[in-house]
């Protein structure tokens, strides 16, 4: 088995608290080469102000032999200068990991989590275009499927899945590939949840090493995988597809139609997994039947990862 390597690469990666996903990456990654650039805001879950935790991940990182500078900041209204401070330091940038996140109101969870990634990703794109194998990890979330509580979180979580996939169509030609985790593993937010054994339960069985192990596999520059989402956990990785049932075609346009057809719509068969907005329009035209198709495929839209409308 081949070692992954990252010598001569700079990564940046968002949310670096005590412990957790953020502190794992960082340290899986300088243990491999690379030059870790860690950014912190000194916020707690509750939004309460808290020591960095930028400066005891460079110790860390630093004591293992590895190469580290830590950059304090907001990544939603300091992107430019999280990244720039990155560069600086080390000429150059390679990858980033989206993994600063928060709690607080609804607003707060979707800036934090959905504009931060955005943000630094959008700060950090001509330096990772300039390298030609650029790397981005977004931090989603099971959250995505629905959540008892946090609504912004949810919503967060589930509109950087569309983020994601937009990176990957947008970074193909420049050899920037973006692709997404849903992680489960013992962190400072999951340490939050007030549930009895569930605080044991994470630690027995979902160490935040099972997560870094695939997320660095997806960070390499010999990963071609691009525009799609993983749930990682406990050594367990499953692919997240976002998925159509062949549905059906009504007769007409009026609402009485459907009570006879709804469970037709409903059942899970013949799915459909479209890698872009013009290929989902692209299987809807031909399941409409061949004059529709016919109309839609004259129009001459690309519907591959990698292609634009004009190309």
């Amino acid at each position: 088995m081949s070692p992954l390597r990252f010598d001569g690469q700079v990564a940046l990666v968002t949310g670096v608290s005590d412990f957790g996903l953020g502190l794992t990456y960082a340290r899986m990654l300088a243990e491999r080469g690379c030059a870790v650039v860690v950014n912190d805001l000194g916020r707690d879950w509750a939004g309460n102000s808290n020591a960095p935790g930028t400066e005891n991940a460079v110790r860390l990182i630093s004591e293992s032999g590895g190469t580290a500078i830590g950059v304090t900041g907001d990544v939603v209204h300091e992107s430019e200068r999280i990244v720039g401070a990155a560069v600086e330091a080390f000429g150059r940038l390679d990858i980033v990991v989206n993994n600063a996140g928060a709690g607080g109101d609804f607003d707060t969870q979707v800036d934090v989590h959905l504009h931060g990634a955005h943000r630094i990703s959008e700060a950090a794109w001509p330096h990772l275009s300039a390298t030609g194998a650029g790397r981005i990890l977004n931090v989603a979330s099971n959250a995505v499927w629905g959540s008892p509580a946090m609504p912004g979180y949810g919503a967060a979580k589930g509109a950087i899945l569309a983020l994601n996939r937009t990176q990957a169509i947008l970074g193909a030609a420049a050899g920037v590939r973006a692709n997404a985790v849903l992680p489960a593993a013992w962190t400072r937010s999951t340490a939050g949840i007030q549930a009895d054994g569930f605080a044991e339960f994470m630690q027995d069985r979902f160490p935040p090493e099972a997560v870094g192990a695939f997320a660095v596999y997806l960070l390499h520059r010999d990963t071609e995988l691009s525009g799609e989402a993983f749930t990682v956990g406990g050594g367990l990785v499953s692919r997240v597809i976002q998925a159509e049932t062949h549905g059906a075609i009504a007769p007409d346009t009026e609402p009485e139609s459907w009570p006879a057809l709804i469970d037709q719509v409903m059942a899970p068969v013949d799915l459909t997994v479209a890698p872009t907005m013009w290929a989902q329009l692209d299987g809807h035209a031909r399941r409409l039947g061949p004059d529709a198709y016919a109309q839609w495929s004259a129009i001459g839209i690309p519907t591959t990862v990698a292609a634009k409308v004009g190309d």
